[in-house]
């Protein structure tokens, strides 16, 4: 009898983290190949969608990360890598993802908003959503989706925020 109430909280608890989409260490860990990444703001991962903020200390992605600046650029990363990352001056992500979809360079622009579309009920109601939305209109942030997780990534180089949206049909 004792044994059965020391198993069920962590049955429970297992359930519980289970029912997460993604680990907090192990994304951070991810991001940090490509960006300086210095405290969790938000994090949030429930069965189908997963959004984060972080902190950056440096405004610029790492080395490791190879930003195009050219849609066609990206295009080309992104069917030929994992990763890929596009910055424009004068050109916001939510510009980039437009230009890519009206110029033929579709399959990033849809991937990075099928993403964001999958990751809304992580962010629904909170202050990182607006912070967000700032980032996706900044001109000059970095875009970046990583096709393994089917997440993107978004450097607010101005507020020094980086977040991350994914999610799962």
């Amino acid at each position: 009898m004792f044994l059965r109430y020391l198993l069920l909280p962590l049955m429970a608890a297992t359930l519980l983290t289970a029912c997460a989409r993604d680990d907090e260490a192990v994304l951070r860990a991810k991001l940090d190949q490509w960006f300086v990444v210095d405290r969790l703001l938000y994090f949030k991962s429930a069965t189908r969608c997963t959004a984060a903020m972080y902190a950056v200390s440096d405004s610029r992605p790492r080395d490791a990360l190879d930003v195009t600046y050219t849609p066609d650029a990206a295009k080309a990363a992104f069917v030929d890598g994992t990763v890929a990352a596009v910055r424009m001056k004068g050109f916001s992500p939510n510009d980039l993802t437009d230009a890519m979809l009206l110029s033929g360079q579709g399959i990033f622009g849809k991937d990075a908003l099928r993403a964001g579309a999958r990751a809304v009920d992580c962010l629904k109601g909170t202050l990182t959503e607006g912070y967000l939305h700032v980032a996706l209109t900044r001109a000059g942030a970095v875009l970046a989706y990583d096709r393994e997780t089917e997440g993107l990534i978004v450097l607010d180089h101005v507020q020094g925020r980086l977040f991350y949206i994914a999610g799962d049909v």
